[in-house]
């Protein structure tokens, strides 16, 4: 990686990128469209994966939500390589070539075969295509106005999410899990020829990718960045809860239906999505009105966070002492998924907004890949938190979650100081 990395000519800050580069709107369509396809797919699986080891391969829960965890850790790991690859050989390329190989995986997980090499093959996948997809947003678009693409990106990636947690449970409840792995496959199987077909477009994207200006040096920019990653990791292993430990609670402890409507576990993903792309344009009418700095929306999203853990922590409680078996109204879980997806709005596209702001040119792959190396630790302690799903109170579970989610605040206000002078933010 340090020799692909060395082989990159140092970028020219003659002239700053003051707008996008020919066909940029053209390109972003194509972008988003892609990922629309690819998280309709992933969410699939999110959502039908911890039931998927549970019902065909007679997992407990403990060992059901470990795996879980082991398998957003080994897709969010590898895109640490591939941004490397891509700043050697091309990012549209090695995106392609990432689709490839997330359609075989989910080929190979229909067919039956052993969930181990299935994950390797998808986490490869992933590895050459999330990061790089999302690193080529950022090179769309002059730092000015990249906050505003990646929540339209991120408005996309909820869009093909939106369907996949209702989709994937009728197809499950119809044809068994199997079918609805050979839907992800089916679905990634577009994207190849789709990304051979609009190619073109993208061969001067890496030009642009190096032409913009950058404020403070290129250490405390660095810097800055290693600094948020732990902020990522505690919102991701909260986050990411949604496949796991939420999904056991809506099967064991939440009624199955709210004013007559059936609500079954994965559905419960559909609904998050919808509740991104409902919140979005009032998120974005709020902070126009009151406009919020980077550092605030940084800490309000992780209060936000801690606040969705601590009504769970509740309806855990409740549920301790409710009838009818333990189980609870739907809109506990509801609410939780209200204030998460807030959350999520104001902490995961800020993010990968920042890191492709602030990541010096030559690093850009690699430092986005970093950034999802980040939340695979995090989804690393989505698994190992599981372990104690069976072992603790539920309400002690969420408990501590509630907690781990309200450390990371102080973590982003002693970066203020360095935000500010690397943001360019006036005192």
């Amino acid at each position: 990686m340090s020799t692909a990395l060395s082989r990159v000519e140092p970028p020219s800050f003659v002239e700053p990128m003051t707008r996008p580069p020919p066909d940029a709107k053209l390109a972003f369509l194509v972008v988003s469209g892609v990922v629309i396809i690819e998280r309709f797919a992933f969410y699939v699986l999110f959502s039908l994966f911890t039931l998927y080891l549970l019902a065909e391969h007679r997992l407990n829960e403990d060992q059901a939500t470990w795996n879980f965890g082991l398998l957003l850790a080994a897709m969010y790991f590898t895109p640490l390589f591939g941004g490397g690859i891509a700043d050697r050989f091309g990012r549209w390329r090695t995106i392609g070539f990432g689709a490839v190989l997330l359609a075989f995986g989910y080929l190979a997980l229909a067919l039956g075969l052993p969930v181990v090499p299935c994950v390797a093959v998808l986490a490869t996948g992933v590895g050459l295509f999330k990061g790089n997809l999302t690193a080529l947003v950022g090179a769309l678009f002059p730092p000015s106005e990249r906050d505003a693409a990646y929540s339209r990106f991120y408005w996309a990636v909820n869009l093909g999410a939106l369907p996949s947690g209702f989709v994937g449970e009728q197809i499950r409840a119809a044809y068994g899990f199997r079918a609805a792995f050979l839907v992800c496959f089916a679905a990634m199987a577009i994207i190849v020829p789709f990304g051979l077909l609009t190619r073109s477009l993208f061969q001067q994207i890496y030009q642009h990718e190096t032409d913009s200006r950058q404020t403070g040096s290129e250490g405390d920019r660095i810097a800055t960045i290693l600094g948020l990653l732990p902020v990522a990791m505690v919102f991701f292993c909260a986050f990411y809860q949604s496949g796991s430990s939420l999904t056991l609670f809506a099967k064991h402890n939440t009624r199955d239906t709210l004013l007559g409507v059936s609500i079954a576990p994965p559905v419960y993903q559909s609904l998050q999505a919808a509740l991104v792309l409902g919140l979005t344009p009032v998120l974005n009418a709020i902070f126009r009105r009151w406009p919020c700095s980077t550092r605030d929306k940084l800490m309000i999203g992780m209060g936000l966070c801690a606040l969705s853990c601590l009504v769970m922590s509740d309806a855990a409680t409740v549920a301790s002492f409710a009838g009818r078996g333990g189980r609870v109204s739907p809109l506990w879980l509801i609410g939780s998924y209200t204030l998460i997806s807030v959350a999520e709005l104001c902490v995961s596209p800020l993010g990968f907004s920042l890191v492709s702001k602030l990541a010096p040119p030559k690093f850009a792959g690699l430092l986005m890949g970093l950034w999802m190396a980040a939340i695979a630790m995090g989804n690393l302690g989505t698994g190992l938190l599981g372990i104690l799903w069976m072992r603790w109170s539920h309400a002690a579970f969420f408990g501590l979650l509630t907690a781990l989610s309200a450390s990371a605040i102080p973590l982003v206000w002693m970066q203020r100081h360095r935000l500010d002078r690397v943001l360019g933010v006036a005192k």
